[in-house]
């Protein structure tokens, strides 16, 4: 294993490199318009975001689940033909995205990117003051999510703060858990995590506060984009998730391994439903039997992406949070699995399409496994602390 002033040069020197191809990437992107003039717009999927928040701000909401009409205005935006871009989140997203409706689209995309990564790296400072920063900066699915103008950062970020709070400030942490509800797909593990550990005050906070974003949208826009919200997220499981065209090697469940294997649908949903369950009885009983501890809090992160049916590499920020909770008290071999697992957005794409298999879904289990055998009682004491 590397000496720890060794992987600290090793991240800054990343963070150089990474920053050099961000740069000559969203160079790339102004070539024509706001495009590279392959079809690709600069910022990726965040043009995704703004359109959607800037569409429901100005009273069109309709439009933002009519692929066409939501195709002709991002085309608008960026002045050059594009791709197919899509929205693939539910209204509530309207609501919390809204601010950046407010900024001309390239700043909105900065202060996306550099708000998202702020809340992520303040969480990863305080789990790890000494290299937190650093390590937030260095994570492969930080330059991955930058990339392609996602989320990622944000959703690290609302799981890391929920988690931290989740002792002190119960009913703030429940309210911040609570914004996955924007993503269920990753966020179907926090309230049974919660119920389990028994958090009923976090438990009722997210609750509430779901159901009252939830609620709060349907004075603005009406049932109907709730009902075309479910036709296009029926629509896009079967060419996105099912037949896995153009993104399936950017994922990283066993359902997408498994399909991309040959496997039928009932088999691959079968697979699916048995890894999360697995996923859920790891999650819940570790927190019955030990609350919300730093290796619970890192099961129930690593679950969130482990247990996932639709999980991509830029989603990976997630894995920082479990990397800094386990890192002080792993042996040599879980050390090796955290690092896989946080350099997979780096190799998981390039391995599906060299192989023809969907292999990252095999690069998170290890750290899942791992975690919690490190979690059973007797072999605590055996790991020797060594601090990031």
């Amino acid at each position: 294993m590397m000496r720890p002033d060794r992987l600290t040069r090793l991240a800054r020197l990343w963070c150089m490199v990474a920053g050099v191809l961000l740069i000559l990437y969203l160079a790339r992107q102004w070539r024509v318009g706001m495009t590279d003039g392959l079809g690709h717009p600069f910022g990726e999927d965040f043009l995704n975001f703004w359109s959607g928040a800037r569409l429901a701000l100005t009273g069109h909401a309709d439009a933002i689940y009519d692929l066409a009409r939501f195709h002709a205005f991002e085309t608008g935006v960026v002045g050059a033909p594009i791709d197919l871009y899509h929205y693939s989140y539910p209204p509530v997203m309207w609501l919390v995205s809204a601010p950046i409706a407010l900024l001309p689209y390239p700043i909105a995309w900065a202060v996306w990117q550099g708000a998202g990564w702020v809340a992520f790296a303040t969480a990863m400072r305080r789990i790890a003051p000494g290299r937190g920063l650093l390590i937030a900066l260095s994570l492969p699915a930080v330059f991955i999510n930058a990339m392609g103008g996602q989320n990622g950062c944000w959703t690290a970020a609302i799981l890391g703060w929920g988690l931290i709070l989740i002792d002190r400030r119960p009913v703030v942490a429940g309210a911040i858990l609570s914004l996955f509800v924007v993503k269920p797909q990753l966020g179907w593990l926090i309230p049974l995590a919660l119920l389990a550990g028994r958090h009923y005050r976090a438990t009722a906070a997210f609750a509430l506060t779901a159901v009252l974003l939830v609620a709060a949208t349907l004075p603005l826009y009406g049932i109907e984009p709730w009902m075309a919200y479910a036709r296009q997220a029926a629509m896009l499981k079967q060419v996105i998730l099912e037949d896995g065209s153009g993104t399936w090697h950017r994922m990283l469940s066993v359902f997408v391994a498994v399909r991309h294997l040959g496997a039928p649908l009932a088999l691959a949903y079968a697979a699916q439903a048995v890894a999360s369950g697995a996923v859920a009885l790891m999650v819940a009983s570790l927190w019955r039997r030990e609350g919300s501890g730093d290796r619970a809090k890192a099961v129930l992160a690593t679950g969130v992406l482990a247990g996932s049916l639709y999980v991509s590499d830029y989603d990976l920020v997630i894995a920082g949070l479990p990397a800094v909770w386990l890192w002080p008290i792993a042996g040599p071999r879980l050390r090796g699995w955290i690092a896989l697992a946080t350099l997979t957005p780096l190799a998981a794409a390039s391995l599906a399409l060299t192989s023809g298999i969907a292999l990252g879904a095999a690069m998170l289990w290890p750290m899942m496994v791992g975690a919690v055998f490190l979690c059973r009682p007797g072999l605590r004491d055996r790991a020797t602390p060594s601090h990031l």
